[in-house]
C-alpha cells in the first residue's frame, strides 16, 4: 500500500543580524543587517515559528545623534522542557503563541533603556518592510564605525 507524501512547509522570514555571532565556524557575515536588500540570501525557514519578527531600536549617542537599527528574524516561539510521566523524564517541545500581529513599543518604566519597537506578522517574508521612521535613518554599524574612527583620530592629536 502506498501512502501519500505530506509536504509540510514552514514559514519563511527574512533574517539579518546586527553583529555576527561568535564562533569561527558560523559564517553569517553575508546576512548582516547593514547589507539587507530583500534578496534570497536573507530568507530562512522558520520550522519552530508561526510568525516573522522585525525589531527596530534607537540608540542616542553624543551630540544628539540618534542611530537606528533594524533586526529581522523568525519570532521566538519554541519552548523546550522535560515532562515527568510514569517515573520517566522525557524531553518535550511546543510552539507557543505569545505575540499578536502588529507592532508594539517597549515601555521603559522610567529606566534608561533603548526605545524598541517589535513587529510580528504571519505571512511569508512579511518582515521585509523598511524602517518605519525614514527620517534620519542611518546604518547602525556604519555610524558606530565612523564614531570610533573619529575618537581614534582625536586621540592622536
Amino acid at each position: 500500500m502506498e501512502y501519500p507524501v505530506l509536504e509540510v512547509s514552514s514559514l519563511q522570514c527574512y533574517q539579518c543580524l546586527i553583529n555576527p555571532p561568535p564562533g569561527q565556524y558560523y559564517n553569517t557575515t553575508k546576512r548582516l543587517c547593514m547589507h539587507f536588500d530583500n534578496s534570497d540570501k536573507f530568507i530562512v525557514d522558520c520550522p519552530f515559528s508561526t510568525m516573522c519578527m522585525k525589531r527596530e531600536f534607537h540608540l542616542d549617542v553624543q551630540n544628539g545623534v540618534r542611530i537606528t537599527g533594524v533586526l529581522r528574524d523568525c519570532a521566538t516561539q519554541k519552548h523546550e522542557y522535560h515532562d515527568y510521566k510514569d517515573g520517566v523524564w522525557s524531553p518535550k517541545m511546543e510552539i507557543l503563541e505569545p505575540y499578536e500581529e502588529g507592532c508594539t513599543h517597549t515601555d521603559d518604566k522610567g529606566e534608561r533603556t533603548t526605545p524598541t519597537r517589535y513587529c510580528y506578522c504571519r505571512q511569508n517574508l512579511c518582515n521585509s518592510s523598511p524602517n518605519s521612521n525614514h527620517e534620519g535613518y542611518t546604518d547602525i554599524m556604519g555610524v558606530i564605525m565612523v564614531f570610533n574612527l573619529m575618537k581614534y583620530i582625536n586621540s592622536l592629536r
